[in-house]
């Protein structure tokens, strides 16, 4: 509105007007304005003070406007205090909690040198646990997750991320085990009645359900076939390779669950045996140190067998396995060497020697006439008893026999020609025709050594591992325990999906603050809630969610009066929480996205809270008037006394009526105090004598009470209005994040103080000529949101915060074509508010359903959502026409673009921003670019989390984004 002047003179024009009339009333007075005449003195007072008078008549049309336009129902907004959330981190070397009293005082410095100061709003205890995990669980679907928060991360379904969940166990004895190519393995499974065991094996055997396996070739491969025998499950391998041991040189049988686990299998034991499918080839052999070569034979004892030759043989495979039956198998053929007679032999007994007469010699044969069997027990090597072919190094058996032993149970490995491994030998004990003059020798030459093995039962297993659930158990030493009770496979309870906190120390307190950071919007249809390990199970613990069940960023205040104890979940060791859907169906709506937990959190305004103020009412002071000593007000409270205006009955019934609103205070029966809460009113025009109520102008300090026609008069008395109030507000405490991060006195054992997110939302008083603007927009939408233009008026009057407001009609919060759907896209002051946006647009939607069409809002039709912030990247290639001042241009050129995007596209309305052509047209318009060779923008926003970038090749590309300037490459070509 252009208010006229009604009177235009100032002060220098009415101190001429003065002196004119002075000379012409007053000729004898000569008038000069000196300093030393007392007439000039009061005639520049009387001037001021005219001109004063002039001033206020000329602000008359513009103060009848402003009161025109609060009869018609225009509103200036109270001042709206710029708010955040801030961390209190207690030291490391607390063992509890530390409280942190609600109105903290914290405080940062602006850039006059003055405080602002910040409270928090409620109490919190900062505890010293720190968060090490976060875990997503689905017993049904069968997913463990370890969330990573580097990067926002959906809940309560599946992820990237690997599957911690599987469910398997392992049984080992290293000795059993010890095997090569193709084999049986046979398991015993011991229950606690041979129907139960026998069943157990039943179900282990389906290929359907379980699959057996085993490590080779670094891998794990499947045993070829699996069946069970009653309580035995026969395991079968044809393919090469042997099993290889880990890292400890346990070798293990594993055994997978594929899919999901339907109920627990537990193990009161096993017992193992295995055979293999053929004979074993001898893995060495060595006639004493001489090594045999396998396929080459050997002679076992020498060419010259003696007492004490030694012959060795190495099996690793076979010679480990304690308690079996060996079948040794050797293939010995004998080497003859004849004797040679080189002259005649003589009958030297005859008395007369005839030539004639001499005979042939007949040789003895020496050959290996016994030996001893013999194993290495750890402290030397003693006698091995066999049977069978006991000597089948004499070479005097017709066919090739087998010898027979049990292997030892303290048999151990030996060192043998500086080699070590399971080792037997055979040791000559007698030599027959050892000493023979006609010796015919009779050597043994092993060909082939093979080898089986049998045991007569099984063995227990002494090493057991199981997978369940994300965590990892082991059992070591069973083959000692009579009865065992071994979760092998384990299922979780059948509980819904639910995200689980891990702590390094319990984090009791009264309350817990968790602040969850959400990124974009997600209703969940079921409520979520919270629990905490307490020993023996998960139990319900108190809880606020400030979150409204994770659909935006906000806090989330957990009670726990006592001390949590340690447990292990998912392979992680700590003190638990969970938050656990109350339903098992998918949600419709998809699911809330966090990019962080933090701890210790509050929500703090800026404001103070100022001492109470105490006024005295004289007889009927009608339209009374008090001034507060601090401005601008919040949160003002208004009691006032009024037991000299009311009789005893009529207090006694107000109190029954508005309890809450009513407090009297007596003293020995005596009624002393009647105190009333007053509310506050925009307008006393419409309400009657007798309702009590008051007018405030907040940024004044100013309280205003009726006249008795409208609004009631306060009665008579000392001291009997008491008002409480807060002050502060304001853009002075839009603060950027990590500012605030001092104390205002001592807070022991709190070792720092930051806000999370910036401090904003903090407004101003509206201008005059926004306040003009408001007024003719109110006149048409009336408060009432029917058209287009009705809701982006509105909320620019209610909500002085949004920066600017854009409705769409026909389209929902993706931009998607939905008939009969609103969409309000609210852009807040401070581009980087996040949380505060997100609370923002809440209020705004609660404002409107109440103001626009009930069809709409039943519907679920209306959506206020904050705009996407579009970082605006671009990459330009130019020619210049001086090349020394390239870096010059680049400069010049980027800040030109940042100006653009950052000031001038971010103070239009959204959906407007973006204007490519006017990027085309700053680089032309550049000092110093001769040709403009290629210009690329690109937009980066956040959608549900996830970073998402288009190129910007037209103007309407994102309708709901507003800008930001990111990075400008600038490249001289």
């Amino acid at each position: 509105m252009n208010a006229p002047i009604l009177d235009p003179r100032g002060l220098e024009e009415i101190m001429a007007q003065v002196a004119a009339h002075a000379r012409q009333y007053t000729p004898e007075w000569r008038y000069e304005g000196t300093a030393d005449d007392p007439g000039a003195a009061i005639t520049r007072l009387f001037g001021e003070m005219f001109y004063q008078t002039v001033d206020r008549f000329n602000a008359v049309p513009e103060k009848l406007y402003l009161e025109f336009l609060e009869l018609v129902g225009v509103q200036t907004p109270d001042p709206v205090p710029a708010a955040g959330l801030i961390q209190f981190n207690a030291h490391d070397t607390v063992e509890k909690a530390v409280p942190v009293p609600a109105g903290t005082q914290v405080f940062t410095v602006d850039e006059a040198g003055e405080n602002i100061i910040y409270e928090t709003e409620r109490r919190i205890e900062s505890t010293p646990a720190q968060l090490e995990g976060l875990f997503y669980s689905d017993p049904r679907k069968g997913v463990i997750q370890e969330l990573d928060l580097s990067h926002p991360q959906r809940l309560f379904t599946p992820g990237d991320g690997k599957n911690l969940q599987c469910h398997r166990f392992a049984v080992s004895s290293s000795e059993v085990l010890a095997l090569s190519g193709p084999f049986t393995v046979e398991i015993e499974v011991l229950g606690e009645t041979e129907f139960a065991a026998a069943e157990t094996a039943k179900e282990l055997a389906n290929p359907e359900r379980m699959r057996w396996s085993y490590r080779t070739g670094g891998t794990e491969r499947s045993f070829d076939s699996v069946r069970a025998e009653g309580a035995c499950l026969i395991l079968e391998k044809t393919a090469p390779g042997a099993l290889e041991p880990d890292e400890e040189g346990n070798r293990f049988i594993t055994c997978a669950c594929l899919g999901a686990l339907d109920g627990n299998i537990l193990l009161s034991g096993v017992r193992m045996r295995s055979a293999p499918a053929g004979p074993v080839p001898i893995d060495q052999m060595a006639g004493g140190d001489t090594p045999i070569l396998a396929g080459e034979g050997g002679y076992c004892f020498g060419r010259r067998p003696t007492p004490y030759s030694l012959f060795y043989l190495r099996s690793d495979q076979t010679f480990c396995k304690r308690g079996a039956r060996v079948n040794l198998m050797l293939t010995v053929a004998p080497v003859v060497t004849d004797y040679e007679q080189s002259s005649p032999q003589y009958q030297f007994n005859q008395r007369i020697i005839d030539k004639r007469d001499a005979v042939a010699i007949r040789p003895d044969d020496v050959f290996v006439d016994e030996v001893a069997w013999e194993y290495f027990n750890g402290a030397g090597w003693t006698r091995l008893p066999v049977s069978g072919s006991r000597n089948p190094f004499s070479c005097k058996e017709a066919a090739a026999g087998e010898t027979l032993f049990t292997v030892p149970e303290d048999i151990c490995p030996a060192e043998v020609n500086a080699e070590t491994g399971w080792f037997i030998r055979a040791r000559v004990v007698h030599v027959e025709n050892e000493f023979s003059v006609t010796p015919r020798w009779i050597v043994p030459f092993v060909k082939q050594a093979e080898c089986s093995w049998q045991y007569p039962g099984g063995r227990p297993a002494d090493l057991y591992w199981s997978e369940n659930n994300g965590d990892t158990v082991w059992l070591r030493d069973a083959a000692e325990v009579n009865s065992l009770h071994f979760q092998a496979l384990i299922s979780l309870p059948e509980e819904p999906a639910a995200i689980y906190l891990c702590f390094d120390r319990s984090p009791d307190a009264m309350p817990l603050a968790l602040l969850f950071e959400v990124a974009g919007r997600a209703i969940l249809s079921d409520k979520l809630s919270f629990e905490a390990w307490t020993g023996e199970r998960f139990e319900k613990v108190r809880s606020v969610d400030l979150t409204r069940n994770l659909l935006h960023t906000g806090l989330v205040f957990l009670y726990l009066p006592s001390i949590l104890p340690q447990a292990r979940f998912f392979g992680r060791e700590g003190c638990w929480l969970r938050m656990i859907r109350s339903s098992y169906l998918e949600n419709s709506g998809g699911y809330p996205r966090i990019g962080g937990v933090q701890l210790n959190t509050v929500s703090a305004v800026q404001r103070r809270h100022a001492q109470e103020q105490w006024f005295d009412t004289g007889s009927y002071e009608a339209g009374k008037t008090l001034t507060l000593l601090e401005t601008p007000t919040q949160d003002l409270k208004l009691w006032v006394d009024e037991v000299n205006g009311l009789t005893v009955a009529d207090a006694e019934t107000l109190a029954r009526q508005s309890p809450e609103r009513v407090h009297l205070e007596r003293e020995d029966g005596v009624l002393l105090h009647c105190w009333v809460l007053w509310e506050r009113l925009a307008h006393l025009e419409l309400a009657d004598g007798e309702r009590r109520a008051y007018l405030l102008d907040p940024y004044s300090g100013t309280v205003a009470f009726g006249d008795g026609l409208h609004g009631r008069v306060p009665p008579e008395g000392m001291r009997n209005i008491r008002v409480t109030y807060a002050f502060g507000g304001g853009k002075r405490g839009n603060r950027p994040r990590g500012t605030v991060a001092e104390l205002i006195g001592a807070l022991p054992r709190i070792s720092s103080v930051a806000n999370l997110t910036s401090m904003s939302g903090g407004t101003d008083r509206f201008t005059r000529e926004k306040t003009e603007e408001l007024g003719n927009r109110r006149l048409r939408h009336r408060y009432r949101a029917l058209g287009v233009r009705d809701f982006e008026e509105m909320v620019l009057e209610e909500f002085p915060q949004a920066q600017h407001v854009r409705c769409f009609a026909g389209r929902d919060e993706k931009n998607r074509k939905a008939p009969g759907n609103v969409t309000v896209v609210v852009e807040n002051a401070d581009a980087d508010a996040g949380r505060s946006a997100l609370d923002l647009c809440d209020r705004i939607g609660e404002y409107l359903e109440t103001r626009c069409s009930c069809t709409l809002v039943s519907s679920g039709g209306l959506h206020v959502i904050p705009s996407a912030v579009l970082t605006v990247n671009t990459q330009i290639v130019v020619e210049v026409e001086d090349p020394d001042e390239s870096a010059a241009t680049q400069q010049n050129l980027a800040d030109r673009l940042a100006e653009l995007i950052g000031h001038r596209w971010r103070s239009r309305g959204i959906g407007d921003q973006v204007r490519v052509d006017q990027i085309w047209q700053t680089v032309r318009d550049t000092p110093n670019v001769r040709l403009t060779r290629q210009v690329l923008v690109e937009g980066v926003y956040d959608e549900d989390g996830a970073t998402r970038s288009v190129p910007l090749e037209n103007d309407g590309t994102i309708p709901y984004a507003t800008v930001r300037s990111g990075l400008h490459r600038i490249q001289i070509g």
